[in-house]
């Protein structure tokens, strides 16, 4: 158990009998009123944010967790299969639980996964990726900052108006945005 007080982003706790990760939280209020703790909270089972107001001094259950190198496998209806890289045994994810982020994963690669009560619980995804561009029109004149752009993954997003077909690209996996381009400079 933990006091609501103390619970910190990043940690795994048990809310409503459903495994969460904090991804904020912030105390409130006076001692005179009383404080209390707004979290909010990604459910690990379905992928929807929770927002969840707590005495400061109630007790949350924490889930010990611990993160452990998969390799993606495969998909199968609506679970991915990992399989830890040690034991060799195989751990199925719902779709949920990865949600958008989906798109970045490749057979065969090596991920962290979040890993507690005997199964995973979820993808600790990189904040950042390179992608290759493999389609985008030629630039769309002085009127338009950004165009459309088609990666390696499948992925369509906005890029300025520079980037062209073949370069790589730096993007954000929250929000899915561009960041920058990768530049490859010769050792001549």
């Amino acid at each position: 158990m933990v006091i609501a007080s103390d619970i910190r982003v990043g940690n795994v706790i048990r809310v409503d009998g459903k495994l969460c990760k904090v991804l904020t939280q912030e105390i409130r209020g006076t001692g005179k009123f009383g404080k209390s703790a707004m979290l909010k909270l990604k459910s690990l089972e379905e992928g929807n944010v929770i927002e969840k107001k707590m005495s400061a001094d109630a007790n949350a259950e924490e889930v010990d967790v611990h993160v452990v190198k998969m390799q993606y496998l495969y998909r199968e209806g609506d679970h991915f299969v990992f399989m830890n890289m040690e034991t060799y045994d195989q751990f199925p994810l719902s779709s949920k639980a990865v949600g958008k982020h989906e798109v970045f994963l490749r057979e065969n690669e090596v991920i962290e996964v979040l890993f507690g009560e005997g199964k995973v619980l979820s993808i600790a995804f990189p904040k950042i990726v390179e992608l290759k561009v493999v389609s985008t029109p030629k630039g769309l004149g002085a009127d338009a900052n950004f165009k459309e752009a088609e990666l390696e993954n499948g992925l369509k997003v906005l890029v300025p108006q520079f980037v062209s077909e073949g370069e790589t690209i730096r993007l954000n996996t929250d929000d899915l945005s561009y960041l920058d381009r990768v530049s490859v400079r010769s050792m001549s």
